[in-house]
């Protein structure tokens, strides 16, 4: 059986690999995930918590009584509303966020999850 590949081929092949590895390296050094990020709780437009988003850091926050409630968690640099009793699970089903300016909305109890960083965002503005 013929060998299919030229060397031209493989040589395409690493060029390929080697600038994608380079790639992935330069974003990870460049882009770091978690600076100084924190986010924001509010209620009704109230703040009422600000957890810290930093690599190892845990916390979850309860947020109403025993009916019409959401549980916030904080993880290792992302939060996430883990668990609420609203009836479309919006705000669960949004899943974890991790970089500013995300958000988290669960309409039913008018709560928002706002990430905020003291670092610039590519993001130029927001409508509200």
């Amino acid at each position: 059986m013929k060998n299919v590949l030229t060397i031209a081929d493989k040589w395409l092949i690493a060029v390929v690999l080697a600038l994608s590895g380079i790639g992935i390296i330069l974003s990870i050094i460049m882009f770091p995930a978690y600076g100084d990020t924190k986010a924001e709780v509010k209620v009704n437009g109230t703040l009422v918590k600000v957890m810290a988003l930093r690599p190892g850091y845990h916390e979850e926050y309860r947020i109403g009584g025993l009916t019409e409630y959401n549980i916030v968690e904080a993880h290792d640099g992302k939060v996430r509303i883990r668990q609420d009793d609203s009836p479309r699970q919006i705000g669960v089903q949004t899943g974890w966020i991790s970089h500013a300016p995300q958000q988290i909305v669960c309409l039913p109890y008018r709560v928002v999850i706002t990430l905020v960083s003291s670092k610039p965002s590519d993001i130029d503005d927001i409508v509200r």
